[in-house]
């Protein structure tokens, strides 16, 4: 597996965040992290519990730096062209497809891939991880500035290297988590 690397992280303001959209990595450092989407400061993602639709990320972006925990924000680049509301309905249509995470089958990848394929083509479907999706998009210029919370030393001359892992990492991974649990 090739890794990517995230360049130029800065760390991230209020302002930084709340216009444009940013494709989120939430326990950035994790294997594997939550990956959301927020748009205009509304945040979407489905997890195993169910789905978040337009809910607040200043409240996130509190309970992040409450909780330290390690995220990333990726800006979204190249959809200056849609309007505001027919990219959020795009967004809000394609979270609306899935139910929930369901282990093996549906992760909170699905839906930002969905979104990916129908803004910048057919081959982002291609991606099972967020390792894979990032590549395709940054070839479509379609990455832009980066910025982090609580990723202290994990962040290395303002970049930082994707996590990657096989499936059956993902899964083991996620059968830890949930023992915790």
């Amino acid at each position: 597996m090739k890794n990517f690397t995230l360049e130029n992280i800065r760390s991230a303001e209020n302002q930084d965040l709340s216009k444009g959209v940013f494709v989120i990595l939430f326990n950035a450092t994790n294997i594997p992290p939550h990956l959301l989407i927020s748009i205009e400061g509304k945040i979407y993602s489905i997890t195993d519990s169910g789905r978040q639709l337009g809910s607040s990320l200043e409240k996130l972006v509190l309970f992040i730096k409450r909780k330290n925990v390690p995220t990333v924000f990726v800006e979204w680049m190249q959809l200056e062209s849609w309007k505001v509301a027919t990219l959020e309905s795009l967004i809000r249509d394609s979270f609306l497809k899935y139910d929930r995470v369901v282990e093996g089958k549906i992760s909170c990848l699905f839906p930002i891939r969905a979104i990916a394929a129908a803004v910048l083509g057919a081959e982002m479907m291609k991606a099972n991880f967020i390792f894979e999706l990032f590549p395709l998009m940054e070839k479509k210029n379609a990455l832009g500035k980066v910025f982090e919370l609580n990723m202290g030393t994990a962040i290395v001359n303002s970049n930082f290297n994707l996590l990657t892992y096989s499936d059956s990492e993902l899964r083991k991974s996620i059968l830890e988590a949930k023992k915790i649990i």
